[in-house]
């Protein structure tokens, strides 16, 4: 089943047709994923889509069977009737199927390059839609909000992630000599127990050694993860596709005025921010009253407030400042809150020597209301 509702659809043929593209082209391989294969089609994973302008979708997938199970199209392309070959397979569409001397096709911007190379040396007529930010901006518009379908597996993804931090309070207070490695692999096996199909992405687990860094590299270590000062863990559970993101604010023994602050600002900023969370309120407007508040405390945070959640961990809206420079402002359109919205709010600060502390949780607005679905906390031991 493709998640895309009909009216959904409806308004990818409308671009298409107002930007005189003939086929949309969204390929999906292990050098450039692509979400919007499964979100336009159910086949969850390598593949190439096409969809004509007059709304016929048609996949060419390296696993048919699975095909044939999940996806929702018009037409499966078998590969092995073109020996294997997905540019033969492609070639024929083109050259025999629709049979223009010059077609249109527009593409995401992630379309890795050496493919588009391969099309225009075995298929001359194809010319490419050179705006496809365009063709990005109306896939994120559409999956920015999402269906009853969707939002269910975001709820069970979160309940899952939820379920863990009782967990990870376990092992903070009984595995005194317990790895950051450990508390990975315990989070991945407790979320598997409890349902998940995997993991969002791999948690991310660090020390008051390593908490100052936004992303940990590696992204759990060898070092005991009960050291005094500011800690956290950053994961997530994936539930027949869709992903839940939580971070849990942790902190050991008795800690310095200014991580006391660090805790306390992030907190407030949290607070703020979901105070401020309202049908129709601009999404920059978030950010900026949780970043103001961090300022004020002395503190930057050098990324974005939140992020949209779905069939991609960071997925539309995204909950950031107001771009500054002429090439962002130029494609950048104020967004606000709308109803089917599912995205993290996640304030944090970080220092070197001193830790870091980021609290997250992920918030869905159902039927015009406001619902933190994940219960994450700071904890103290």
């Amino acid at each position: 089943m493709r998640p895309i509702t009909e009216e959904k659809f409806e308004l990818i043929l409308d671009l298409l047709e107002d930007k005189k593209i003939d086929i949309l082209m969204i390929t999906d391989y292990e050098n450039s994923r692509n979400v919007n294969l499964q979100y336009l089609s159910g086949h969850p994973t390598d593949a190439t889509l096409l969809i004509t302008s007059s709304g016929e979708s048609i996949l060419i997938p390296w696993d048919v069977a699975l095909a044939a199970k999940h996806s929702e199209v018009d037409d499966i392309i078998n590969p092995a009737n073109f020996s294997y070959n997905l540019f033969l397979a492609l070639k024929d569409l083109f050259e025999n199927r629709w049979k223009k001397s010059s077609i249109m096709v527009g593409v995401h911007s992630m379309t890795y390059y050496g493919f588009i190379v391969k099309m225009k040396a075995l298929i001359p007529g194809v010319k490419y839609f050179e705006e496809p930010i365009q063709i990005d901006n109306i896939l994120e518009k559409l999956r920015a909000t999402k269906t009853d379908f969707e939002i269910k597996k975001l709820i069970e993804a979160a309940q899952i992630g939820t379920r863990t931090i009782e967990d990870i309070q376990d092992f903070c207070l009984n595995a005194h000599d317990g790895t950051e490695k450990d508390l990975s692999f315990l989070v991945r096996k407790k979320m598997a127990d409890y349902g998940a199909d995997d993991v969002s992405f791999e948690p991310l687990v660090a020390n008051s050694s390593r908490a100052h860094e936004i992303h940990q590299h590696p992204f759990a270590s060898d070092q005991r993860f009960n050291l005094p000062g500011l800690a956290l863990i950053d994961f997530g559970a994936k539930f027949e596709g869709y992903c839940s993101d939580i971070t849990v604010p942790i902190s050991f023994g008795k800690l310095s005025d200014e991580q006391i602050k660090m805790r306390e600002v992030t907190i407030k900023a949290y607070e703020a921010a979901i105070e401020t969370i309202d049908i129709n309120v601009p999404l920059w407007k978030i950010h900026d009253r949780a970043e103001q508040i961090l300022k004020k405390g002395g503190f930057s945070m050098p990324y974005s407030l939140g992020h949209g959640l779905g069939l991609s961990v960071h997925d539309s809206p995204l909950i950031s400042r107001k771009p500054t420079d002429e090439y962002s402002k130029k494609y950048w359109k104020e967004e606000t809150i709308q109803d089917g919205m599912v995205f993290t709010i996640e304030p944090g600060v970080m220092k070197q020597g001193l830790g870091g502390q980021r609290l997250e949780n992920d918030v869905a607005i159902l039927n015009g209301k406001v619902e933190v679905i994940t219960k994450s906390k700071p904890l103290t031991f």
